[in-house]
């Protein structure tokens, strides 16, 4: 089983283009990093450069691993039955989002304003299905449960799109309690797709399943991509056929020189696709489905998931047309925060976040201890509630050796130690060239009050 495991993440850690920003690094100011959650924060490097680093974030609160694997012997499968069973009727939601920085330079011109640029490529997965869905691919159109209990597929939700994000932004301190900021990103669209409607329901009809449903996926150079084809150059130079445009907005403002609060939203955009359309789609009016019984891990040539792909695709009956142009939406997130300074480079603070995925919120709240010492290691510990999860024990490091900075952050450590019981999960790492951080000028060890 813990084979199963290993697998499992190295497919979502090894992604081939690899955002949405963990929580642990907002406010994590000696990171220049930071700047990515909030653009109205004030970074504290005078002068930086962003060597390629890397963001996952894999999301789950419907399941978790241990849900759907089990033992046989000295092997293990895929089952599906304590998924289906405890949550039958409900839709189960499965987020993965990774994201690759390709360069970021930012620097300060006075003190009072704060300039950036960079590049990064980010693919991003949300699925939102039945969990009945799971059943009727183990156990066929034949499952006594169907009798009295239709699927719906109203809503169902299968959104994935890879893209590159080109970026400026700019900071500026408007008074000594008050920082505003922005970004502006140009978005370059490498693939996608999106349901654009679903509707109807699967219900039993003598001694078969009837699939009514109105579906359509539309997909841009999907096919390439998904089938390990070629993709023309062209599509990732920054003026391909799929165009958009996104910004990042903040700010933050010091009550006293002691408490600070913020607040932020970041990826308010989208990207319009144009290129090598298809779409799938489904109008079945009563389409007949008698597929037979499918035992998820045998005799599958082991292809679990490609067994319950052609299974479903029978029920759903599928087809394959000319695509048109379509529009997605970023994973859009706002943020609120406060944090207070108690002492030089001691602070604490709390966070509330609010990510948006198929049109649904997900909200989270962190509260977290971070430690500054001499502007060369800063440490952060933090604590994540969100929906499903509520064990996240988080944490942060940064080091600064000469110019040289080495930095990570990760939101749930406790899954290192059992992978098999994950729901959430997100890591950040990366390498910096970093000049002239911005100390303290107070020589008193206790922080002044702002004067009126």
């Amino acid at each position: 089983m813990k084979r199963l495991y290993i697998l499992f993440f190295s497919i979502v850690l090894s992604t081939p283009v690899l955002a949405q920003f963990n929580l642990g690094l907002h406010q994590f100011t000696g990171v220049p990093q930071s700047v990515f959650t909030n653009p109205g924060i004030m970074p504290q490097a005078r002068f930086f450069i962003g060597l390629p680093g890397a963001y996952v974030n894999y999301y789950n609160p419907t399941f978790v691993l241990d849900d759907i694997i089990r033992e046989v012997g000295d092997s293990s499968m895929l089952d599906f039955t304590k998924l289906y069973t405890e949550r039958a009727g409900k839709t189960f939601t499965f987020n993965i989002e990774e994201h690759l920085d390709l360069l970021h330079v930012g620097f300060h011109v006075g003190r009072k304003n704060f300039f950036s640029f960079g590049a990064y490529q980010v693919f991003q997965s949300s699925f939102s299905l039945p969990v009945d869905l799971t059943r009727l691919a183990q156990n066929g159109s034949l499952d006594p449960y169907f009798r009295d209990n239709p699927i719906s597929l109203n809503d169902m939700g299968i959104d994935a799109n890879t893209y590159a994000a080109y970026h400026v932004g700019y900071t500026r301190e408007i008074t000594p309690k008050l920082t505003i900021g922005g970004r502006f990103k140009y978005l370059n669209g490498l693939a996608g797709g999106e349901v654009e409607y679903s509707e109807g329901s699967i219900y039993w009809q003598t001694d078969s399943l009837v699939v009514n449903n109105r579906f359509r996926y539309n997909t841009s150079n999907i096919n390439s991509l998904a089938g390990g084809g070629e993709v023309e150059i062209g599509n990732f130079l920054p003026f391909s056929d799929n165009k958009g445009t996104a910004f990042d907005l903040g700010a933050s403002y010091k009550i006293t020189k002691r408490l600070m609060v913020s607040a932020s939203v970041t990826d308010l955009g989208g990207i319009t696709w144009k290129s090598d359309l298809k779409s799938y789609v489904t109008d079945s009016g009563g389409y007949t489905y008698r597929g037979g019984n499918i035992t998820v891990g045998e005799n599958d040539n082991g292809d679990a998931f490609g067994a319950i792909g052609d299974s479903l695709a029978k029920a759903f009956n599928v087809q394959t047309i000319e695509g048109k142009e379509f529009t997605t939406r970023l994973n859009t997130r706002y943020i609120l925060s406060a944090s207070y300074e108690w002492t030089k480079g001691q602070q604490f603070g709390v966070i509330f976040s609010n990510n948006r995925y198929n049109s649904e919120s997900f909200p989270a709240f962190t509260g977290f201890y971070q430690s500054n010492f001499w502007n060369l290691l800063y440490l952060r510990a933090n604590y994540t509630v969100s929906p499903g999860s509520f064990d996240n024990l988080g944490g942060a490091l940064s080091l600064k050796l000469g110019p040289v900075q080495v930095y990570t952050v990760a939101d749930n450590l406790l899954a290192l130690a059992n992978q098999g019981n994950v729901s959430t999960f997100n890591v950040r790492f990366g390498l910096n060239l970093v000049f002239g951080m911005r100390g303290y000028k107070d020589k008193d060890k206790e922080i002044l009050e702002f004067e009126d």
